[in-house]
């Protein structure tokens, strides 16, 4: 799959983002709390896990591979201590932060009632992603989904519907996309009725494409909020490189 040129248009009312793989690239970090987490634990598999269970919660893995460190208080506690241990193997998606930082600004200073238009939906807990936003100097937005909000993680589409009717979405009509880097965050964000981005930080364009990805990027460096439209409340977003995009969402 080669990379497209031509740019494409779309108009959005909010938009809704993972955060591991699709704000900060973890996949190192979380790699590696794998197989530390597997040093004293011979019957789990680290290399199955990081190969199959991104965008799962991190207690739903842990409760399929060693049921007895299911433990909610000690799963936070353990993913909590990521950043602090593994943090120098992470690292911003490129274009992530200046994406959301733009959308924040044109939600408070261009629209009718200053509320904001996007939102954060993750498979981590909230010790977790508050530490990860903080390495990336993004403000905690007001609609904050984490694992401890969800009764059914990722590909459930509970997050990302539970934050389309936060923001006041909730209406199927209305024009949500979702941020994802992950196959079950991609079934996701489709199951919530919502367009979806891919983005290859994981997983490669075909795989991205195949799980439903509605455009499928390398990272946000392309994404461009060009307006805010206070009649139609949409945003105008220009995105000039990308590996897919689908023509029937796009029409």
């Amino acid at each position: 799959m080669t990379l497209a040129t031509q740019p494409i248009i779309f108009y959005i009312n909010a938009a809704l983002f993972d955060c591991d793989g699709t704000l900060v690239n973890s996949t190192g970090a979380i790699s590696e709390f794998w197989r530390d987490f597997a040093q004293t634990r011979p019957h789990v598999n680290p290399e199955e896990i990081i190969r199959t269970s991104h965008g799962v919660r991190t207690f739903d893995v842990i409760a399929k591979w060693s049921p007895e460190d299911a433990i909610p208080e000690k799963v936070t506690a353990m993913e909590a201590a990521i950043p602090d241990s593994f943090g120098d193997k992470a690292k911003p998606i490129v274009g992530a932060v200046e994406l959301v930082k733009t959308l924040d600004k044109f939600s408070k200073e261009e629209t009718q009632d200053g509320k904001q238009r996007w939102a954060i939906v993750t498979s981590g807990t909230y010790p977790l992603c508050t530490k990860w936003l903080k390495l990336l100097t993004i403000t905690k937005p007001d609609t904050f989904i984490t694992a401890e909000k969800c009764s059914k993680g990722k590909p459930n589409p509970m997050g990302y519907q539970i934050a389309r009717n936060e923001l006041g979405y909730e209406n199927p009509a209305k024009k949500v996309v979702v941020f994802e880097d992950a196959p079950a965050g991609i079934a996701s964000g489709k199951g919530a009725g919502a367009m979806v981005v891919g983005i290859c930080s994981t997983y490669g364009p075909e795989k991205v494409k195949n799980a439903g990805a509605d455009i499928v990027v390398d990272d946000l460096s392309s994404f461009k909020v060009e307006e805010y439209n206070p009649e139609t409340d949409e945003f105008k977003i220009l995105v000039t490189d990308y590996h897919y995009a689908n023509p029937e969402v796009l029409a």
